[in-house]
């Protein structure tokens, strides 16, 4: 069994997650990083250009603004994070025919093919992060604490059906 760890804080759940976000963040960076360089590669791909590349690899050619939508990451920050994957040669850049203030997004053959070495590299760091088969829960309760955390602040992206997503969630209201 795990040692506990001593935090003054041990029943709250924003502390365990910031913790946890952290913690699987530089294991990651850690496991990106090693696999880049054992590939030989010039670059190191960081969690958040893996999410990047990711999400392109799944829905293919997308304008900055989806991208942002579906990272739930600011607008600036995916432009800051494209601009990096294209300084790497894994993604380009093209503006849209009909609407040239419209950016797309689309891997290079380059970004395809880290894409697929990388993929069961991730692939197995996630089901290493849960006990094996538990990843699919995993996900569905931290996709129920986001609707319950986006109920708590409506202001701050919160939708109007979020209890209905996850009824065990309380409003300030019931509070």
């Amino acid at each position: 069994m795990t040692p506990p760890i001593l935090t003054p804080f041990p029943n709250h759940v924003g502390y365990w997650l910031s913790r946890a976000m952290r913690s699987v963040g530089t294991a990651a960076a850690e496991v990106l990083r090693a696999h880049c360089a054992g590939l030989g590669k010039p670059y190191v791909v960081t969690p958040p250009q893996w999410g990047v590349l990711s999400a392109l690899a799944a829905k293919g050619e997308q304008p900055i603004s989806t991208l942002s939508q579906h990272l739930a990451v600011e607008t600036p920050a995916v432009t800051a994070l494209v601009t990096r994957l294209e300084q790497s040669g894994l993604v380009e850049r093209v503006h849209d025919r009909d609407d040239r203030r419209v950016v797309r997004v689309s891997l290079t053959s380059e970004g395809r093919a880290i894409v697929r070495a990388l993929n069961p590299v991730m692939a197995e760091f996630n089901e290493r992060l849960t006990s094996p088969g538990q990843v699919p829960d995993f996900i569905q309760r931290l996709q129920e604490l986001i609707v319950c955390a986006s109920a708590q602040a409506p202001a701050r992206g919160g939708r109007a059906n979020a209890l209905h997503a996850a009824p065990n969630c309380q409003t300030q209201e019931e509070l």
